[in-house]
């Protein structure tokens, strides 16, 4: 098809006997919920020998991603548990429309589940603040009034000025209203100069740098505890938040296209990069990505995306559809990404 992406108008398992051990670092796969009567998409597949030879394909540290619902997902979810696999984390994909407005119960949610065969860690990810919280309209005015709390104090404001005129910092005791109680080192200055100086040193170095963040022993705010812990100014979380963006959710909102998509159960491009992205290794400069039960090809579609996200990592993808109508379709439809 084309240099890095591999798509097979074939049964998976044929495809999958001709691929070397530990080949693949991410396998995504929508395989058929088994749970329609009648339906050509609900093919029965040999499950115990797929998730195998999931296992034997996949790296030390490789990941799976799988999208499901009812007793086969359930059904899955122990094969892969029964044969090694570590479960790293559930996703609820919110479609935010029904699948059918026939139904009783109106379904707007799939569930996703991510394991890894070893040693495989999921990634701290950033998603811009507009697309994390665009629906989130009672989120987006707690942060702007967050934000207008720092023009309320005259001398907060001075504060912001002579910092930025003069590079300086008021570390007075005039400021212990201001102090966090978490830690007696914490920096002493208004939490106003604080955001002003993100700003300034996020612009310089082109960075997360939070030096208003202090460790400290314990953290209770959540009632967590753990061992040197970050916090930091509210301020400036929401500014960090604008800048870079909000780590990702278990709750993933992605809206699907309903009248471009080519097969019934196609996966916006989106929410399969978001859920990439979670699991691509670090350490490594090539990484393959398959999908045994492509479809319309939507996934290696996310694949090229990635590859141009991430121009210092090579991406390769290997996909299988048995169904010609929809190879074909997804055949195509790669092509003029490409």
């Amino acid at each position: 098809m084309t240099e890095n992406i591999h798509l097979h108008h074939a049964d998976n398992l044929e495809i999958m006997a001709t691929l070397p051990d530990e080949s693949i670092d991410i396998i995504c796969i929508d395989p058929p919920y088994l749970y329609l009567k009648n339906q050509k998409l609900e093919r029965v597949f040999d499950e115990p020998k797929f998730f195998s030879e999931c296992k034997r394909l996949l790296t030390k540290k490789g990941f799976v991603i799988m999208f499901g619902r009812g007793e086969s997902f359930y059904r899955w979810n122990t094969i892969l548990a029964d044969l090694g696999f570590i479960f790293k984390e559930e996703i609820i994909w919110n479609k935010s429309h029904c699948t059918s407005p026939l139904m009783r119960l109106s379904r707007v949610h799939e569930t996703i589940s991510i394991f890894t065969k070893g040693k495989g860690t999921i990634n701290k990810v950033k998603v811009p603040y507009l697309e994390m919280k665009g629906n989130d309209i009672d989120s987006i005015i707690g942060d702007i009034k967050r934000m207008r709390s720092i023009f309320k104090n005259q001398k907060s404001l001075k504060a912001v000025e002579d910092f930025l005129e003069n590079n300086t910092r008021d570390k007075s005791d005039s400021w212990n209203k201001n102090l966090l109680s978490i830690s007696s080192d914490i920096t002493k200055e208004d939490r106003c100069v604080s955001v002003a100086r993100s700003f300034k040193e996020v612009l310089n170095e082109k960075s997360i740098i939070r030096t208003d963040r202090t460790d400290c022993e314990t953290f209770t705010k959540f009632e967590v505890n753990a061992d040197k812990r970050k916090t930091g100014d509210r301020c400036v979380n929401v500014m960090q938040s604008v800048e870079f963006g909000l780590n990702e959710k278990t709750i993933i909102k992605q809206v699907r296209d309903h009248y471009t998509a080519i097969h019934p159960t196609q996966k916006p491009v989106r929410l399969l990069e978001r859920l990439l992205n979670l699991t691509i290794p670090k350490d490594k400069k090539e990484i393959t990505v398959a999908d045994f039960f492509a479809g319309s090809m939507s996934t290696m579609e996310a694949v090229l995306n990635l590859q141009e996200q991430h121009p210092d990592i090579v991406f390769n993808g290997i996909a299988t559809e048995i169904d010609e109508e929809y190879f074909e379709a997804g055949k195509e439809r790669i092509l003029v990404k490409k």
